[in-house]
């Protein structure tokens, strides 16, 4: 016997308190929660390649400010390594909670999605400024991951056995 999912569409009437009930067979839910544990483990590992690359930003950053503490240049680039890598860790931060707090999933699934975008938009700026433009590729892979982690964790539904 399956279980009763609340899919959130209210019903044709007048009650729009009601919603209707799908019923899951028992091959359904194993597979949606293969879907939310895909999501969570892209966004896990898209977390973590963004914050690498911030942290690895951030020094670079701070090695250019070494030698002359007066360079605006490197202070741009710390300023930028740092919010690439508070993305990255507000993404992995992100990953779990939706995760280990299923009630809540779409809504952390919209924040590791937003913040996916943020680091990508980041990490385009710096290696264009820098001129890395063959590098994008290879920059892009980790808030691609993120963002798919988080497009599956929005429009997956997980069931609670």
């Amino acid at each position: 016997m399956g279980k009763l999912l609340d899919v959130g569409f209210p019903d044709s009437g007048h009650l729009v308190g009601c919603h209707r009930k799908f019923e899951l067979a028992a091959t359904d839910a194993g597979a949606l929660r293969e879907w939310a544990a895909t999501g969570w483990l892209f966004s896990l590992v898209g977390g973590a390649l963004v914050a690498m690359f911030g942290g690895l930003v951030t020094k670079s950053g701070f090695d250019l400010l070494y030698p002359t503490v007066t360079g605006t240049e490197g202070q741009a680039v710390v300023t930028q390594g740092m919010i690439i890598a508070a993305a990255g860790l507000l993404v992995l931060f992100g990953s779990a909670a939706f995760y280990l707090m299923p009630d809540q999933r779409r809504n952390w699934a919209v924040l590791v999605s937003a913040l996916s975008v943020l680091g990508w938009a980041e990490a385009g700026a710096f290696a264009i400024g820098q001129g890395w433009n063959e590098l994008l590729l290879g920059i892009s892979i980790g808030p691609v991951l993120g963002l798919i982690g988080g497009v599956l964790g929005m429009f997956r539904e997980t069931s609670g056995d």
